[in-house]
């Protein structure tokens, strides 16, 4: 194998990579997202959650989401 050769398998092994880390990093982008969506929808449920808990609870204690009666 010559130094010619060499050169181009060794170019050709760095556009590979290159492509290759191109697509992990859209695949990482696309799964931040789905990520960032699911905790942001898992927050809205956790909320309504807590709501539930604090209306329905037993000691008739005030909601956190009330206004106070000064205003």
């Amino acid at each position: 194998m010559s130094l010619g050769d060499r050169v181009l398998s060794g170019l050709k092994t760095i556009v590979l990579i290159e492509e290759r880390t191109r697509a992990l990093d859209d695949a990482l982008k696309g799964l931040r997202a789905k990520i960032d969506n699911s905790l942001a929808d898992h927050e809205k449920r956790l909320t309504r959650l807590e709501t539930i808990v604090e209306i329905t609870r037993p000691d008739g204690g005030v909601l956190r989401i009330a206004t106070s009666p000064d205003k």
